[in-house]
Formats: C-alpha cells, structure tokens, sequence
C-alpha cells in the first residue's frame, strides 16, 4: 500500500515539475486540476508499461540452496489459498523459519525489480562494497559468527 502511495506522490511531483518547465504558472485557476490529471495518466502509463519494459523474470538471481523447493512449496500455499481460501501449514519451527525467511526474499526482490534492471555497474559495485563493509563489522561486532 505504502509503495502505490508512493508511486501516486512522485507522479504528482512530476506533473507539478512538468507544468513549471512548460511556463505554467502553478498558482493559476486550474493549474492543479490539470496537474492532478496529468499525475493519474502518468501513473497510468507506469502501471501499464514499467512491468513490461522491465519485466522480474527477466532478472537472474543467485539460488540459495532448496530455494527452488521452498519456492514450490509456497507457490502450492498459494494455489490453496485461491482455491480453497485455507492452507496447512507445517508446524516445525525450522521448516516455518525457513518459509517466513524466503517469502521476505521474494517480495525483497519484488520490491527491488526495477532497480535490478536500471543500477548501472559502478552503483552496484559501489554498494556491493558498502554491505561487505557491514558484514566486516557485524563479525567484528560478534552480531553474526
């Protein structure tokens, strides 16, 4: 919900900016209106065509290990849900652990998919560099052995 609120707010941002850059004077009678409608095409046209220009499956990742089964069993939860509104879940701690942490995976990377496709090479190496930094720490740190 947050990130379509998001989405909305910066296509009005971008109305608003597309209208001073054309000369309009943001404060005259019906300026707004016209950037508000301006904003609902512009998110519009994302809507539509942002997922095809840089669809997730596009996007090779790396696997973890039993990713693919954890994958799959989720994937059937899913089918169970849309069909019969319920699932069962497992009840051990390991396997409910293991489950919660790759759907956290998947909608990290839902979330990211855009810009997966768009980061250019250095701000990618740039943050790579940042995190492996992190992790230095949090060894040193004793967060994580």
């Amino acid at each position: 919900m947050m990130q379509v609120a998001m989405q909305q707010r910066l296509c009005v941002m971008l109305a608003f900016q597309t209208m001073i850059a054309s000369g309009k004077k943001t404060n005259a009678p019906g300026v707004a209106t016209l950037i508000i409608k301006l904003a609902q095409h512009m998110n519009e046209f994302c809507n539509r065509y942002v997922r095809e220009a840089f669809p997730p499956g596009t996007m090779n990742f790396v696997d973890d290990k039993g990713a693919a089964k954890l994958d799959e069993a989720i994937d059937q939860h899913i089918r169970e849900l849309k069909t019969k509104e319920q699932t069962h879940l497992p009840e051990d701690r390991e396997t409910l652990i293991q489950l919660y942490d790759r759907l956290q995976q998947r909608k990290s990377r839902r979330m990211q998919w855009e810009f997966y496709a768009t980061a250019k090479e250095d701000k990618l190496a740039d943050l790579i560099l940042k995190y492996l930094d992190e992790e230095i720490e949090d060894i040193e740190g004793g967060a994580r052995q």
